[in-house]
């Protein structure tokens, strides 16, 4: 397993903390609104918390089978999604 393609699962587990600390945000702002945009902000955040499971297990199971030349694409993907989580969770909490 090479560094880049381990780093890249560590930043996929920060992206799915994220999703979740969104998704829970965003299930607190439409219960009490019942609001269809605010249901779909919360689908928003199910679906990134979804996503980046499939890409944490599918890192883990087969990262034998990616070339180790897009381990530095796979990490700067995970590494952009993470400040995009981000500023929707700072944003969402302000």
């Amino acid at each position: 397993m090479g560094v880049m393609m381990s780093v890249s699962i560590l930043v996929g587990a920060l992206n799915i903390v994220l999703a979740a600390v969104l998704f829970v945000v965003y299930r607190g702002v439409y219960s009490r609104t019942r609001a269809p945009f605010s249901f779909a902000l919360l689908l928003v955040a199910l679906a990134f918390l979804a996503q980046n499971v499939l890409v944490v297990y599918a890192f883990v199971t087969m990262m034998s089978l990616v070339p180790s030349a897009l381990d530095p694409y796979l990490f700067g993907i995970g590494v952009l999604e993470a400040m995009g989580l981000g500023a929707m969770l700072w944003t969402a909490t302000r």
